[in-house]
This record gives C-alpha cells, structure tokens and sequence, in this order.
C-alpha cells in the first residue's frame, strides 16, 4: 500500500491512494456492482463503483477499471471533463492520479475544471449562433 505524506502550512497529512479504498456491494446494483468511497482531508470526497461478472451499470469493470465521481464539501459534483461529471473506464493508477491532484491542489483544481467546462460551454454556445 503507497503512502505519501505532505506538508502544508505546518501540517502532516497522509495522501490517500486507490489502496485505501474498501469495495462493498454496490447498494443498488446487489451482486452486479460494487463501490467505495472516501473523503480526503480537504473535504473532496471520491465515489468508485464499477460493474462485477454479468453487471452493466457502470463505467467500470471491477477489478481493473471504475467509474469515478468527484464531490467537493459542498456534496457537488465536480466537473471531470467537459461533458460528463465522470470519469469512466479509470484504472487504479489513475484514480491515484486524481486522488493526489485534489489532494495537493484542491480548490484551485476544481477552479480549473469548472472554467475548462465553462470555456467549451461558450464555444459550443457561440458555435450554434453563427
């Protein structure tokens, strides 16, 4: 199991990985699902889920790809990409990835997501006007 730690304004926190997630049957889905979630110290909170042997809910094959979700403290979700506020068909490395970005920037990443959708917006926006 990784562990980073960091230091940020005086404090020690242990950066959270794909590892310290627990997988549990996914509550509506029963045996065709499973899912996890975690909250870092920031307050984001990660929702994992991914599809068992037989399930097609997700986009996730557990245990090699998930479906990911991002909330911040307010329970919103936030932007993944600039059509979707989910990532789909993410590796455990990947997820990591997005684990030690929020963990590490927080804030000023969700700020970045939500200009990037608000961008593509407008120019979609735009593009229908000409």
């Amino acid at each position: 199991m990784l562990h980073y730690n960091t230091t940020t304004n005086q404090s020690t926190s242990t950066m959270k990985t794909f590892d310290d997630l627990t997988f549990t049957p996914h509550a509506h889905a029963k045996d065709l699902g499973v899912q996890a979630s975690l909250t870092l110290d920031n307050g984001y909170a990660f929702s994992v889920v991914g599809n068992t042997d037989g399930g097609d809910f997700f986009y996730g094959d557990h245990p090699n790809t998930y479906e990911v979700a991002v909330f911040n403290q307010r329970g919103d979700f936030v932007p993944l990409s600039v059509s979707d506020d989910v990532l789909a068909y993410q590796a455990p490395h990947q997820i990591t990835s997005l684990m030690r970005q929020f963990h590490l920037d927080g804030v000023l990443h969700e700020k970045l997501l939500v200009d990037i959708r608000h961008d593509f917006n407008e120019k979609r926006v735009a593009g229908y006007q000409d």
